[in-house]
């Protein structure tokens, strides 16, 4: 039988059995039943037997002891307690990936743990997966996989026996198993600047750029937050460096990107901004904030699982809401288009391909431009509701065009794409 993945959260905690993060569920519940005594005759005292108990149980239960006392310390700030079960050598990151979460806002955690083959009394391997909600976001009930439920994190970690109970005495990274991973914060403890809508954070070596950030997220997040019924709690906006942008969340190597948001399953999003470009000037830091923070109000939660064949809408709807209050023919979109309509002629429809790795910076530029233009067609013609309906549908909900065109706008999506062409050649 495989060893027992348990989580919990504070008091209450749901054991379950993992093979390698499984599904399995041990409800345990609690029945009180009342029997009616029975006359017996007396029996002679015995005494009971002295069973010793199991090493793997009390390794197990020891263990769920301290890891359950730390994440219990999270939640309440207690940073003291959280570094309690952690030898000297491991604090600096346990203490980064504390002070680092509650400056999140870190609202709901749980874990789950699985003690690996080997492991004796003395010296205790386990497989620990920590998962975090933060701010106000809805947090979905627990679930063993990565992708589902809250976001999680996950360590191999060594756990000794000392004094009576277990201490943390090493901390290792899971590769290539999370794509939520690695996180900006469980590293390398940040710099913040928090406002009334967004919390910005970055290395060290960012902190003197942060407030600037700040301000330009602050304004873009009140023209963003109109583009949405429920717009999140906060906006967290991360600043990188050349080294971080490399790293955090497996790294982003497009030659093209500069700025990307990215879901936390369905509990919310980051956005990561590449310190070396968009701080080149505020125009650029301002559109290229406000269009990630756009991905936040219009891609999650999202039950699309083909989203690069929407892309253009994607990053369409993102470049309208990015250049607020400007018109897509007074913005570089035009002189995408432009380029585009020298080169190659008029667009036929406002669906652009998909793009690959081989596709050149004219392709992309002109992918991002249409849908540019698009959506403004969109919001031009039917207003601005419908249009936002129409990428609902699609973007979020995973519908077909044209079903998504006809309970948006009463029309197939051939008329509107038809009429759409005419209406981006006109101001091109």
């Amino acid at each position: 039988m495989e060893d027992d993945l348990d989580h919990r959260s504070g008091r209450d905690w749901v054991a379950r059995a993992f093979g390698a993060f499984g599904v399995m569920l041990l409800a345990v519940s609690s029945v009180s039943v009342v029997f009616w005594p029975q006359p017996q005759r007396p029996k002679p005292a015995t005494a009971a037997p002295v069973v010793a108990p199991d090493p793997s149980t009390v390794i197990e239960r020891d263990v769920r002891f301290a890891l359950q006392g730390q994440v219990d310390a999270l939640l309440s700030g207690d940073e003291a307690g959280w570094l309690a079960p952690v030898d000297p050598a491991a604090r600096k990151r346990y203490r980064a990936i504390y002070r680092n979460l509650r400056n999140l806002e870190i609202s709901r955690a749980e874990y789950g743990v699985e003690i690996l083959g080997g492991s004796t009394t003395s010296a205790v391997d386990a497989r620990f997966m920590l998962s975090y909600c933060l701010s106000d976001a809805a947090c979905p009930a627990w679930d063993d996989s990565v992708g589902r439920g809250p976001p999680k994190v996950l360590y191999e970690l060594t756990l000794t026996r000392r004094d009576g109970g277990y201490v943390v005495t090493g901390i290792a990274d899971i590769k290539d198993e999370n794509p939520l991973q690695p996180t900006p914060w469980e590293n390398t403890e940040l710099r913040f600047a928090r406002g009334e809508r967004v919390i910005v954070a970055g290395p060290p070596g960012q902190a003197k750029n942060l407030q600037r950030v700040l301000t330009a997220a602050e304004k873009a997040a009140k023209i963003v937050d109109r583009f949405s019924t429920e717009p999140p709690a906060r906006y967290r906006v991360y600043l990188a460096d050349d080294k971080t942008w490399k790293q955090w969340y497996g790294g982003q190597l497009s030659k093209w990107v500069i700025g990307y948001h990215i879901a936390l399953n369905q509990t919310g999003s980051d956005i990561v901004l590449k310190a070396g470009d968009v701080l080149d000037s505020d125009r650029q830091l301002a559109i290229t904030v406000q269009h990630e923070m756009a991905h936040a109000v219009t891609m999650v939660p999202s039950r699309n699982w083909d989203q690069d064949e929407d892309l253009w809408l994607i990053e369409g709807v993102a470049e309208y809401i990015g250049f607020f209050p400007g018109k897509p023919q007074n913005t570089e979109s035009r002189y995408s288009l432009r380029s585009w309509f020298d080169e190659h002629g008029p667009i036929k429809s406002i669906v652009r391909p998909e793009l690959t790795d081989e596709s050149d910076d004219l392709t992309v530029s002109t992918l991002y431009a249409t849908g540019h233009y698009a959506v403004g067609c969109l919001a031009d013609r039917y207003g601005r509701a419908r249009m936002l309906v129409f990428v609902k549908q699609v973007i979020q909900e995973g519908q077909d065009l044209d079903p998504a065109s006809r309970t948006a706008f009463g029309k197939p999506f051939k008329t509107v794409d038809k009429a759409c062409v005419s209406w981006i050649t006109q101001r091109v």
